[in-house]
């Protein structure tokens, strides 16, 4: 059976989940690595986590990026899109956060239809820009779970486009795509876990999408 753990662990990072399968994996990386790798270390020896999988750029979600892939050995991905953000101020919103974009190697990109087999679970990787030109989701068909980043929250949230590289009518675009899966856990970049209802939460995003 696979578990899933938040073990983000400092203020104003982006969640960051913890996913056991065969091949355990990171999904984002937040701000600072220290807090997250106390939270790991309750569940896993941080040596075993095999990948570590971006969802996006933006510092919340991978400025603990280079220290996580030290500390754990695991291989990183992010888009395609998004590696000539890595080391930009401007494009990685470092800024906001009162820090220096740090500087990482990908070892392997991500794009559109691409399979992250883990073991039990298939991540099957979208590409859902609006809130960033790159950023991802990765959805499990079998057992309908969403990890949605900072495209789609609960509640009917959705991620800013106000910022380097953001769009709203993209957006749009790609809250529309998640319309159309089937999800019954949504683990979001920020906010809570959530299993209520999410079909409806997405579509409350569309609509709140739409009418910005």
């Amino acid at each position: 059976m696979v578990e899933v753990h938040k073990v983000s662990g400092a203020a104003f990072d982006g969640n960051v989940y913890l996913v056991l399968d065969e091949k355990p994996i990171l999904v984002d990386a937040g701000m600072m690595a220290g807090p997250t790798l106390k939270n790991i270390k309750k569940f896993i020896d941080p040596a075993k986590i095999e990948l570590i999988v971006l969802t996006h750029c933006h510092h919340d979600h991978s400025g603990a990026a280079p220290a996580l892939k030290e500390a754990t050995g695991a291989r990183l991905m992010l888009s395609e899109k998004e590696v000539g953000c890595i080391g930009d101020e401007l494009a990685s919103v470092a800024y906001l956060f009162g820090q220096q974009a740090p500087e990482y190697k990908v070892d392997e990109t991500l794009k559109e239809g691409m399979v992250l087999d883990i073991g039990e679970w298939k991540l099957e990787v979208m590409e859902t820009p609006g809130h960033s030109t790159g950023s991802l989701c990765l959805y499990e068909r079998t057992e309908k779970v969403l990890f949605s980043g900072d495209t789609v929250f609960p509640d009917g949230n959705i991620g800013r486009t106000d910022m380097f590289g953001g769009s709203t009518d993209e957006l749009v675009r790609s809250i529309q795509r998640l319309t159309e899966l089937d999800v019954k856990v949504m683990y979001p970049g920020h906010m809570d876990i959530t299993s209520q209802d999410v079909n409806r939460q997405i579509q409350m995003s569309l609509r709140f999408a739409k009418s910005i």
